[in-house]
């Protein structure tokens, strides 16, 4: 017998009340959800959605709020001031630093630092962070054309995570959460040029950007869709960790990210490295083009920055290699070769962690040494690169870095 029309009405009025309820409870019990701070970007995969906020969780709970151009920075308009120098570092989630408050990461700690020694003539220094999370050197080098000259900087640093940028610039090794809406740039003979076959993911398409951005503003409205959307990126992630864990193992490495301690043994790290170079160059050019200075500051990884030398001597005998250089020392030498300055982080936060035995990654005793850098590490990185720039610049003149 087929329902009638009561019985239909009575379950649609259920139907409407479970989700109505469900708010209800999740609002009363103060429920909160991770922000959605990313949006889809048809020529850089995704980008960081202009002014959105709340409190991320990841690693550490930490209040977020995006600047109205779309990165954790503060506000910056496009007209550079009179007499103002200007930095803009690129990065990927080292950088875009959610983990810590946005005065205490290492680009906001750097410019206080540049003021202070009175660097590159005493001019006022601001450094611009577009740092976003999951960001290849690919990436960057398309921001860098598409967005940071609206800023005119006089100086572009790179900040290269070893362990991550360059398994990153290769389709078979990006570990990245969503690898496959990633832009990524390959050699046809001797020229590199951007494959763009990202472009024909489903989620890329303009109809589906136009509606999911107009879902973030519904989510934000809703507690129960913000639950739905948690589990949905709970889930991704589960699947970008195994996927990267089935890459390592494929690769005969335990953790993809140790491939960068030794010369390249697989055809498609040594394709990365190819790749990340070429890409370097790219940038150095583009650089050159608009008059500005391109530095390269390669981050501590992990393994370098272990407070206790025993630990790092275990692991080093395990991975099979007499330290974690290898790819500092590399990019080094390709920047002597290229005509790019390369500042390597890692041996000075090694000492730093090791003479203060105090971990630079981590918030607690579950993760410390773990995750990103805590207050500590983006200080002495910011304190590290600002002796740097400022002895690079003889008698603190702005004229070693083009400024006129």
């Amino acid at each position: 017998m087929p329902p009638t029309r009561k019985e239909l009405i009575l379950a649609g009025v259920v139907l409407l009340a479970i989700p109505l309820l469900a708010e209800i409870a999740l609002r009363a019990a103060r429920v909160q959800f991770d922000p959605q701070l990313y949006r889809p970007n048809r020529e850089l995969g995704w980008v960081m959605r202009p002014r959105a906020s709340g409190v991320v969780t990841t690693e550490t709970k930490q209040y977020v709020a995006i600047n109205e151009r779309g990165f954790h920075d503060k506000e910056h308009s496009y007209e550079k001031p009179i007499n103002v120098f200007r930095i803009a570092v690129l990065g990927n989630s080292w950088t875009e630093a959610l983990q810590v408050p946005l005065e205490k990461n290492y680009c906001s700690v750097l410019e206080k630092e540049l003021v202070d020694k009175r660097c590159f003539g005493g001019k006022p220094v601001e450094v611009l962070n577009f740092g976003v999370a999951g960001y290849s050197t690919a990436q960057e080098l398309l921001e860098l054309q598409q967005e940071v000259w609206k800023y005119q900087p006089d100086l572009v640093i790179v900040a290269l995570y070893p362990a991550r940028d360059i398994a990153n610039n290769a389709r078979d090794l990006n570990n990245a959460v969503d690898p496959e809406r990633s832009p990524y740039f390959v050699y046809r003979g001797n020229k590199l040029v951007e494959d763009d076959a990202f472009q024909s993911v489903a989620a890329l398409q303009p109809p589906q950007i136009y509606l999911q951005n107009i879902g973030y503003q519904i989510n934000e409205r809703s507690r129960v869709l913000q639950a739905i959307v948690a589990v949905q990126r709970f889930g991704k992630i589960r699947v970008a960790m195994a996927s990267v864990k089935d890459k390592a193992e494929k690769s005969g490495l335990e953790n993809l990210e140790y491939a960068i301690y030794a010369p390249p043994s697989l055809p498609a790290m040594e394709t990365a490295w190819k790749v990340t170079e070429g890409l370097l160059m790219a940038i150095r050019d583009e650089v050159k083009a608009h008059g500005a200075k391109l530095w390269i500051v390669t981050l501590a990884t992990r393994p370098q920055v272990i407070p206790d030398a025993s630990v790092r001597r275990v692991l080093m005998n395990k991975i099979g290699v007499q330290d974690f250089s290898y790819a500092d020392d590399r990019i080094k030498e390709f920047g002597e070769r290229e005509g790019i300055p390369v500042m390597n982080l890692g041996p000075a936060l090694s000492l730093y962690a090791e003479t203060h035995r105090v971990y630079l990654n981590g918030f607690n005793e579950k993760n410390f040494g773990a995750g990103h850098w805590n207050e500590t590490g983006h200080r002495v990185a910011a304190e590290t690169i600002a002796a740097e720039l400022c002895k690079a610049s003889p008698s603190n003149s702005a004229v070693t870095f083009g400024v006129h």
